[in-house]
């Protein structure tokens, strides 16, 4: 076999292409790892020299032997193969691989290799280049980069014999350069409409041009955008032309065009995005001027929220075009709207213009609306025979007049001034209480509102007088009439009520349904004469029952009258309801056929014909279930509009009527296609039905649209696959409407089947989607494959020995062809020196096997570090972040430490943008530290070269910002109610990131309710509302809510909380005794007792007692009632508020006397009767007389001694017993004689009756309070001390915010450290030693409160005021007390013009008050400052002087038109060659804009000033004009030239 050999040469360049060369004169690229193929790929028997220059410089080279032969085919194939497939790549890894940088900034690039088969690399560039180093990380840096085009190259040199070739790999390397100018260039700049004009942008010195945009604006409006059609790299200067054509229209009318125009150069994502703007180039445009005319209305009249043409009333004529006609009101320009209401009247400006043409004039606007709902109209109670006045306003346009409808009109005076009603009862009488109804109408309408005029009741243990006067309890049925009318004796029965007797008390009939009497009943007969019932008809006499209609009498009021001797009376109420069905019952959504989950659905439930509507209550079901609302509404008639002055409640009325029931629902998933409905419930009390009448409507189905959520139940995370087997995978998910649901993998493939099931054949990652219109939801499906290795393992044996089969029988054939068929014996083989052959049998012939060999002398990679080799990956990295992650707030400061634990550490880096430090040699540990970071996202890396090898690791940075504030809030201003949902709304402004940001509602340490805000993947700061549904429960009440925002970072920081500042809630509840059950109580007459009435309640219950024989009982805050008490009976304690009122009873009786008692009073009787009968044995003479001498008594003498009467004390005065006569004879000073006739009387009868009847005389009730008066601040000391002048038994004070305080001393004081009891009545009451025995004295005590603030605004305006118009002023006091003592001034700069009193007002407690103060300000109140002070006159026990709080000044800016202090035409004589002055100064406001005509000649820049000032002005009549947007004035003057006169000789 002959062997032919043939030499090709090649060169390479530098890498990583390569240039080859061959004999055929073919040069072409082949990549690097392709080289080590081109021995075993190219023909056979070729020699192929390689060589590669580095420059122009021959480095190496080397050649590859081949020797034809068809043994070696397999061989170099196999080989071949396995060099392609071993990864012959090149592994250089470019950080960055593309920069972009600024020209003449440094920049850096880092080249790191992980393959260990390479033993460096290097950098090959103009600037910075490197060389071979023998690292396997290398930086590329230069600190300032001038060049414009360069293409720096990281090459790899491997390891010798390592079967790597050398490769490199080259980064993009951008250099820009901004515009060192930019400016625009123009063949003109004066355009006209229609005409065009060339422009240029000018730029100068930018690069690179292919990343440079132009665009043109024309203002803020981009009307060009273009891209430089230029290719060159480096500094380039060009121009962007553009044509613009000017095109006027009505809306877009200039008198100037400013273009500009900007260059961008977006060098994103690398770079930066930068923009530039050139100068304004400002073009005129000529207009041709036209004479316009604005024709107007001077006034104009508008219905209020109703169409108009107001905007229209204005029209302009002349000019050939449409002029634009703009309207100004106050100054300021506005868009009128459709409909306009009460604050758009006023004067408006209307401005035409066409071109520079401008006029304008004035129109009055005037709206006319139906009156507002009435103001300060309330309910009042009064005392009888005091005056009354009733205010009733209302505002309107036309001035609404007034009428009312009252229950009489005498002694009624009615008075209407300044468009307000006053109607005033001079003399309060009974015949005047009742309803009270004012009318406001107007030629738009009418409006009303009822009150209620009553008397005050009685103080407890006081009885009113039919004729309305109030008397002591005590006093009736005392046998004389207190009264005057009797009435005291006629009602004194067990409560002093009628003595009548309603059975059934209340009557409760259906319509139309079976009737039922009613019967009426004296309980006494005294002076009873006849009995009659009273409807709204008139009297039935003589009639005890009452019978009802059911089918008419709706409202019959019936009362049963109780006639009495002497033309008394008394009547009774019947407490009757008739009550109807409602005939249908309908519920119904609003407004929506389509809902959304969390959203709130408004359903309506409409009753039709029901009575009586304020009985009815209203239920919502779902299904069967009884469900409670989100919020509720009150019911409202259904035939109420809503815009409706009037009230849309039902109130009281008992006819039947319409009503309407609405309610709001969160919805929910679970009230898609539910069952809702409403019921209608009459709850008529006690006396009704024993179960409430109700009527349930149809249920209504909603249509709720919620998003899909995926059943995971049924779809595992990981399902195994086996070979050969499929899998079914089942996705199901439950939306509205129902989600369309597709499969696709996680590679970003196609959807690879639609529906719920799929089946997979093979394993990976499958993601199930469902989607509707609302949103979507994924689930990802991992199916992992599972072997059955026994098959596996056989098909392996299998394989091999059919491989192994293949090998031999290719190698025996070509044995055979090459032997013919020999034999040979490979026992003893001897081994050929030189070419490792086998001798066979002493023959030295070739055996058809080679040995491959190579010399690694001519190895031209020997030293490149290429190997393309495959490594084993590193499955751990030896680098440690200490920490390994870190939370920062945004500009704080961030620093790591991160350590290498490998010995084979050739060096260690940073790469980030902020603290990178590049690659450090011969260290094993290296620091991050960034001063200020100020990125919201960053990603700093550290990285470490070993031994051939390069590994990474991430720090995990996490940027963070604390709220700026959080804030907390109800959107309802008014006080929550017991058992209705509430909103509470939490606002955090500005806080990063928010995704980890949780909020909690909280009530002091209790959490309410917490969310996260993880919807959001943002990390810059954001702002966002969170909202919180809580229930109103009494516990609420008081309780101060507050926000709390958190970031939470983990593990890495615990960061404070943000709290926002505590809200305080308010709920109202009804009053709830603390102890709710009845009390009796068993106490002896006289004892003292407690009676504990204390309720809880918001708004503070106030609670009245009914005490029976008492005459004045505490009312007001005191809850707790402790006195003597004398008499037994039912003492009745009511705690009201504005939510209800309840009552306690409380039973006395007297407790049964023990025998002990009664022994006691025996025994002192028995001891006084001994004591009597000695002392008469001793000293009662036979005729019944005392003498101390009975022996030398004789009849018919008188004693010559003192006779004392026995246990008589000298204080008897005279009386007469039976038939006895007693006289006392003061004969003897000091001593008391005593003459007693008797006849017919025992000896000792008058003795007993004579002490029985002895009475003591007694002084008045005397206590003196020092001071009288108290005046105390709120919060402050006070101390009141109460003086008896005679003895006194037991002296104290009752007072509802202290413990009561008794002494028996002659004095007792009141003292409060700090007084904050805005009701507080201290009552000082003595028991004294004689008659009256019990009397009290009330305090008078003021407590007052400066008012908080005092403000003064302009009412529904903004902005400066216009002459001549109305203005209202209003001034607001906030929280002061007491109000009847408040006095409001209104000073116009320091002169006062109005003050206000509040002496009506009764409240002692804070309140907010206010004043209106109507202006009309003219040129004089420009600048003018208007203030208010609030000023307490609490009397000489006050403040002195008076407290006083003064509001910051308002400062009135009038807009007027212009005036000339001299209107009048002006004549001026010009003196030849003097100068000439006109003054046309104006006083405007705004500042008056001056025009002369005709215009002096020649023209100056001052020509458009007030005085103008020329010695160069011709004779001739000149025009002054001063303008402003509300009116312009002329003034005229004319200009003589002056003669001179002869001269005398």
């Amino acid at each position: 076999m002959h062997t032919h050999t043939r030499t090709h040469t090649y060169q390479m360049n530098t890498p990583p292409f390569l240039s080859l060369s061959r004999s055929l004169s073919r040069s072409f690229f082949i990549e690097p790892s392709l080289l080590l193929d081109i021995c075993a790929m190219h023909e056979s028997g070729t020699q192929v020299e390689l060589s590669w220059r580095k420059g122009i410089t021959q480095e190496r080279g080397f050649t590859c032997h081949r020797e034809m032969g068809e043994r070696t085919t397999f061989t170099r194939l196999l080989l071949g193969f396995l060099l392609c497939t071993s990864g012959a790549c090149c592994p250089i890894e470019l950080s960055p691989p593309k920069v972009v940088v600024l020209h003449g900034d440094p920049v850096s690039i880092n080249c790191s290799t992980s393959d260990p088969m390479y033993k460096g690399m290097g950098w090959e560039a103009p600037l910075g280049g490197t060389g071979l180093k023998l690292v396997h990380h290398l930086t590329w840096s230069v600190d300032s980069l001038t060049t414009w085009n360069i293409s720096p190259m990281c090459f790899l040199s491997p390891v010798a014999n390592s079967g790597r070739v050398q490769c490199a790999k080259r980064p993009i390397v951008v250099v820009y350069s901004p515009p060192r100018n930019i400016s625009i260039q123009a063949n003109s700049s004066v355009i006209k409409d229609g005409e065009a004009i060339q422009v240029g942008c000018v730029v100068n010195n930018i690069a690179p041009i292919q990343n440079v945009t132009v665009r043109w604006y024309n203002g803020e409006k981009v009307i060009m955008e273009r891209r430089p059609e230029l290719s060159t790299k480096g500094l380039v200067n060009f121009i962007l032309g553009h044509t613009y054509q000017y095109s006027q229209s009505f809306s877009e009318m200039q008198q100037f065009v400013r273009l500009r125009c900007e260059v961008v150069m977006d060098l994103t994502p690398e770079g930066p995005y930068l923009n530039f703007f050139s100068p304004e180039f400002t073009v005129t445009v000529e207009h041709d001027f036209e004479d316009i005319e604005l024709i107007c209305p001077n006034n104009y009249t508008v219905v209020e929220d109703a169409p108009h043409d107001f905007n229209r009333s204005c029209y302009v004529e002349g000019g050939s075009s449409e002029a634009l006609i703009t309207w100004y009101k106050d100054g300021e320009q506005v868009e009128l709207s459709e409909t306009l209401t009460r604050f758009d009247a006023g004067q408006y400006v209307v401005v035409a213009t066409l071109f520079s043409n401008t006029v304008n004039a004035t129109v009055d606007l005037n709206v006319v609306y139906p009156p507002s709902p009435i103001e300060e109209l309330e309910d009042v109670e009064v005392e009888l025979g005091s005056e009354v006045y009733l205010k009733c306003s209302s505002r309107g346009n036309p001035r609404p007049e007034y009428s009312w409808i009252a229950p009489t009109f005498q002694n009624v005076v009615q008075v209407n001034e300044d468009g307000i009603s006053r109607l005033l009862i001079e003399n309060m009488a009974s015949n005047h209480t009742g309803d009270y109804k004012c009318h406001a109408t107007n030629e738009k309408g009418t409006v009303w509102k009822k009150v209620t005029v009553s008397v005050k009741e009685c103080e407890p243990g006081w009885f009113r007088c039919t004729s309305g006067t109030c008397i002591l309890s005590h006093r009736m049925c005392d046998g004389e009439d207190h009264c005057g009318d009797g009435s005291d004796e006629l009602l004194c029965g067990e409560h002093h009520q009628c003595p009548i007797r309603i059975h059934p008390e209340s009557l409760v009939l259906q319509y139309k349904g079976e009737s039922q009497n009613a019967t009426c009943m004296f309980t006494r007969s005294r002076k009873s004469r006849a009995i009659a019932w009273h409807e709204r008809d008139p009297v039935h006499l003589n009639e005890t029952t009452w019978t009802p209609d059911t089918h008419t009498d709706w409202d019959p009021a019936p009362r049963c009258t109780a006639f009495f001797q002497g033309q008394k009376i008394c009547q009774k109420p019947l407490n009757f309801t008739l009550y109807k069905m409602p005939d249908s019952v309908a519920v119904r959504p609003v407004n929506e056929e389509i809902f959304f989950e969390g959203g709130l659905c408004q359903l309506h439930c409409d009753i039709t014909n029901v009575a009586p509507a304020q009985s009815l209550v209203v239920r919502w079901y779902q299904g069967n279930r009884s469900i409670e609302p989100s919020f509720r509404e009150p019911l409202r008639l259904a035939d109420c509009l809503q815009d409706s002055n009037m009230s849309c409640e039902p109130g009281v009325t008992r006819m039947p009527v319409n009503v309407s029931a609405s309610a709001s629902f969160l919805l929910n998933r679970t009230h898609h296609e539910a069952a809702l409905s409403c019921e209608a419930l009459l709850e008529l009390g006690p006396a009704g039905p024993r179960l409430s009448p109700s009527v349930k409507s149809h249920a209504v189905s909603l249509s709720v649209h919620y998003k899909p959520i995926i059943n995971t139940a049924k779809l595992p995370k990981v399902v195994p696959l086996f070979r050969g087997y499929p899998e079914e995978l089942v996705c199901e998910a439950d939306g509205q409407p129902p989600p369309v649901i597709y499969w696709s993998n996680s590679q970003g493939k196609n959807s690879l089947e639609w529906g719920s099931n799929i089946t997979v054949l093979e394993a990976g990652r499958y993601v199930c989607t469902a989607v509707n219109s609302l949103d979507s939801a994924m689930y990802e499906v991992e199916v992992v494959p599972k072997e059955d290795y026994l098959p596996l393992i056989a098909g392996f044996v299998a394989a091999t020995v059919v491989i192994i089969s293949a090998i031999f029988l290719f190698i025996y054939s070509i044995y055979y062809k090459n032997t013919k068929m020999r034999r040979y014996s490979l026992k003893n083989p001897k081994l050929s020196g030189h070419n490792a052959n086998v001798a066979h049998n002493g023959w030295d012939l070739q055996f058809p096997m080679t040995k491959l060999s190579f010399d690694s002398s001519s190895d031209p990679f020997k030293d490149s570090g290429l190997r393309c080799t495959p490594q084993p990956a590193s499955s751990t990295c030896p680098l440690e972040i200490t920490p390994p992650a870190v939370a920062v707030p945004f500009g704080g400061t961030v620093s790591a430490l991160c350590e290498s634990s490998s010995p084979q550490v050739k060096g260690m880096g940073w790469e980030s943008p902020y603290g990178g430090t590049g690659l450090v040699k011969g260290v094993s540990n290296i620091t991050l530290q960034i001063d200020s970071l100020q990125r919201w996202s960053v990603h700093p890396i550290c990285f470490v070269n070993l031994n051939g090898s390069q590994c990474t690791k991430e720090l995990n940075v996490t940027v963070y910002k604390m709220p700026d504030n959080v804030t907390i809030s109800l959107r309802n201003s008014e006080p929550l109610e017991e058992g209705k949902n509430f909103m509470v709304y939490c606002e955090v402004n500005q806080i990063a990131p928010i995704h980890q940001v949780s909020i909690k509602l909280l009530n002091g340490n209790k959490i309410l309710g917490e969310t996260w805000a993880n919807q959001s993947s943002s990390i810059k700061p954001v702002s966002k509302t969170f909202s919180f549904i809580q229930n109103a429960t009494r516990e609420y009440n008081g309780v101060q809510l507050h926000c709390e925002a958190k970031i939470d970072l983990g593990p890495l920081q615990d960061l404070p909380a943000t709290s926002s500042k505590p809200l305080q809630l308010i709920v109202h509840y009804p009053p709830t005794f603390s102890q709710p059950e009845n009390e009796t109580l068993a106490l002896s007459n006289g004892d003292q007792m407690s009676l504990n009435c204390s309720a809880s309640g918001e708004p503070a219950p106030q609670y009245s007692w009914k005490i029976p024989h008492m005459s004045k009982v505490p009312t007001g805050t005191q809850d707790i009632f402790n006195s003597s008490f004398k008499y037994a009976g039912t003492y009745e304690c009511t705690a009201a508020n504005s939510r209800a009122a309840v009552t306690k009873y409380f039973t006395v009786t007297e407790a049964p006397r023990g025998r002990t008692t009664l022994a006691v009073v025996l025994g002192v009787f028995l001891a006084v009767a001994v004591v009597l009968a000695i002392l008469g044995f001793f000293f009662v003479t036979p005729q019944g007389t005392f003498s101390c001498n009975k022996g030398g008594f004789t009849p018919g003498r008188p004693v010559s001694g003192p006779v004392w009467g026995p246990l008589c004390p000298p204080s008897i005065v005279p009386c007469r017993v039976g038939q006895a006569c007693v006289t006392w004879d003061l004969s003897y000073p000091g001593l008391l004689h005593r003459q007693v006739n008797m006849a017919n009387v025992a000896p000792l009868q008058w003795i007993v009756a004579l002490c029985m009847f002895c009475s003591v005389s007694g002084d008045g009730c005397s206590l003196i309070l020092k001071p009288a008066r108290a005046v105390v601040g709120f919060g402050e000391s006070v101390s009141v001390s109460c003086e008896a002048t005679r003895p006194v038994r037991v002296l104290g004070w009752e007072s509802a915010i202290s413990a009561a305080h008794t002494q028996r001393g002659p004095s007792v004081q009141w003292k409060v450290d700090s007084l904050i009891d805005w009701i507080e009545e201290p009552i000082c009451y003595g028991v004294f030693f004689s008659a009256p025995r019990q009397c009290e004295e009330k305090l008078n005590l003021v407590l007052y409160k400066s008012p908080d603030s005092v403000t003064i605004t302009v009412v529904n305006h903004t902005g400066p005021m216009v002459a001549g118009k109305e203005y209202q002023l209003l001034c607001e006091v906030q929280n002061v007390a007491p109000v009847q003592y408040l006095n409001l001034r209104w000073y116009r700069g320091r002169n006062e013009v109005y003050n206000r009193s509040f002496t009506d007002l009764t409240s002692p407690s804070p309140v907010q008050v206010s004043s209106i103060l109507v202006i009309t300000p003219s040129q004089a109140d420009d600048g003018v400052r208007y203030s208010c002070v609030a000023e307490l006159e609490l009397g000489p026990e006050g403040p002195q002087p008076p407290l006083t709080v003064t509001s910051v000044p308002l400062r009135a800016s009038v807009y007027f038109p212009p005036t000339f202090q001299s209107p009048e035409a002006e004549i001026v004589d010009v003196p030849e060659g003097g100068e000439t002055t006109l003054n046309c100064t104006a006083a405007g406001n705004p500042a008056p804009v001056y025009s002369w005509q005709p215009e002096p000649e020649p023209k100056r820049e001052d020509d458009q000033q007030a005085v103008l000032a020329s010695s160069l002005l011709l004779p001739g009549t000149y025009t002054c004009t001063a303008s402003n947007v509300l009116g312009k004035k002329t003034k005229q003057f004319t200009v003589k030239a002056k003669s001179k006169g002869r001269q005398k000789v």
